[in-house]
């Protein structure tokens, strides 16, 4: 008899798989850095393949192998007491089950020193169930002068947006501050002419750990702060709340350009109290020539109300 196929089902087990192993690979690089940063060589070279290679793509400096890396670190962390490195991984993308290409940026910190930002791409493998560097390039990454030019990537989002998804409206508002400092961005939620939430946020440069974050405040007293990455044309908002009620909550905002004048916003990875919870339809907002009066109001009182 032929084994009846279940083609949902088994997409469904790709999807899971490759989101375990990302999630491995980037717990892998934390690892990394947190050995780095307590200087522990032998755990900061278990992380390479015996035949790892590091290419630096300002002076075109290429180093090959294991041993001849761990010369090299061992140097770094002889004549650089307290260095420290930070970073984020940007995208992970599976070559093969056991081969996953990666884009991010790392900051090393140095004291009496000025701090290098460097753009990476590496390739990783899994070797005995381990996720190991085999390639790692890097390069140069530009350093913003200011909070402005650092958040310039966002100004699409500049203006007035509403969603008339059905009887929820979501109307939002982001504009500069006064100093171009930080971007504000507030919002209303109304159902049948009654405003149900309100909220703004603050986003701004953090230069020490060369992200974008952000910090929002809603009417129902929840509060909370997210890190903003760039993953292709999309931007990832990796936040973490606090509800009314004391329970942690968390989940990964998705802000995608559609057009010039549509974005669409969903919710992925929602977690309360580390119970996973159903996933939402997303909103589409387009934008319109004036800010919503319930956006407006937010944004004049510098807090919501309920």
């Amino acid at each position: 008899m032929r084994p009846v196929m279940f083609p949902s089902l088994f997409i469904l087990l790709l999807a899971t798989s490759a989101l375990a192993d990302e999630a491995a690979i980037r717990q892998s690089i934390a690892a990394y850095a947190d050995a780095f940063n307590r200087q522990d060589l032998e755990m900061v070279i278990g992380y390479w393949s015996e035949n790892g290679v590091h290419v630096d793509r300002e002076n075109g400096e290429r180093t090959e192998g294991r041993e001849a890396i761990k010369a090299d670190l061992a140097d770094t962390f002889e004549g650089s007491s307290g260095a420290t490195l930070a970073g984020r991984v940007d995208r992970v993308r599976m070559v093969k089950p056991d081969v996953a290409h990666l884009d991010g940026q790392v900051v090393l910190s140095i004291p009496g020193e000025d701090t290098t930002t460097s753009n990476f791409s590496a390739i990783l493998v899994n070797q005995e169930g381990k996720w190991m560097i085999d390639v790692i390039e890097e390069s140069p990454a530009r350093v913003p002068s200011n909070n402005y030019e650092a958040l310039s990537e966002l100004n699409w989002m500049i203006g007035n947006w509403v969603d008339d998804g059905g009887d929820i409206q979501v109307t939002t508002s982001v504009s500069w501050s006064a100093n171009g400092a930080f971007l504000l961005r507030s919002f209303a939620v109304t159902t049948a002419d009654e405003v149900v939430r309100q909220g703004t946020e603050v986003i701004g440069w953090d230069p020490r750990s060369g992200e974008i974050r952000s910090w929002s405040f809603q009417s129902d007293g929840s509060f909370g702060d997210g890190t903003w990455q760039k993953n292709g044309d999309d931007w990832m908002v990796k936040s973490s709340q606090t509800l009314p009620d004391g329970r942690a909550a968390s989940g990964t905002y998705v802000f995608s350009k559609l057009s010039d004048d549509e974005i669409s916003v969903r919710l992925i990875g929602h977690v309360i109290e580390g119970e996973p919870q159903p996933s939402g339809e997303g909103a589409t907002l387009r934008r319109v020539a004036e800010a919503p009066v319930a956006a407006t109001a937010v944004e004049s009182n510098g807090t919501a109300s309920n």
